[in-house]
């Protein structure tokens, strides 16, 4: 019996490890960043492609462009500026441009120019530019 037990502390401490925040800082933040694909799933499967970026500037606005590419799309580019800031390693953002409602979106991988964000209800599969 007490090795189940002891079996379940180690697989739960490993599955928490594996799923941990990576902290973020403003610096990795700042630039130009490819979205691309986002998902409702953390491994990205079921993924929509897309083709947007994201500007992180260092004055805590960051600018996100959408290109639509479909002849049938009734805009082909959207544009849209938004407040952010870092904070307990976390990314702090409005949820959407004119409304003061902010996200937070965390971090759970990082490594060289890959990112991937899980914010509330997606998580964004990114690539410095």
């Amino acid at each position: 019996m007490q090795a189940k037990t002891l079996l379940g502390a180690v697989l739960l401490f490993l599955s928490s490890s594996v799923m941990a925040d990576v902290p973020l800082t403003q610096a990795d933040l700042l630039g130009t960043w490819q979205i691309d694909k986002e998902s409702v799933n953390s491994d990205g499967s079921n993924a929509r492609g897309m083709n947007t970026t994201w500007e992180f500037r260092a004055d805590g606005t960051m600018e996100g462009i959408t290109e639509d590419k479909d002849a049938n799309a009734r805009v082909n580019q959207m544009r849209a500026i938004l407040n952010y800031s870092v904070e307990n390693g976390k990314l702090i953002k409005q949820a959407a441009s004119g409304r003061s409602k902010m996200e937070t979106c965390a971090a759970v991988e990082k490594e060289g120019s890959k990112l991937v964000l899980k914010c509330p209800s997606v998580y964004f599969f990114m690539t410095k530019k």
